[in-house]
């Protein structure tokens, strides 16, 4: 079993600028050189704002919250600490 890239991922919201950072599915992907998991197109809960999945506890702590999730199109973070 392959293992997702979450180096790319921590390396581009390391690089971000702006406060809110829109990520699709497509670049998340692309990011983790893999494919999300059905289930990250069904259920809310997988991005969630809780460590309980990989992603989401990457973005946490790197000071981001979820703010807004179109399931199997996009998520927005928002950067809260500097």
């Amino acid at each position: 079993m392959n293992k997702y890239n979450y180096q790319r991922l921590i390396n581009f919201l390391n690089n971000q600028t702006d406060v809110n950072v829109r990520i699709t599915y497509a670049q998340m992907e692309e990011l983790l050189e893999r494919e999300l998991p059905k289930s990250a197109y069904k259920f809310q809960a997988y991005f969630a704002n809780d460590k309980t999945h990989h992603i989401p506890r990457i973005w946490l702590e790197l000071g981001y919250k979820k703010i807004e999730l179109v399931l199997g199109e996009y998520l927005v973070l928002k950067k809260l600490k500097k």
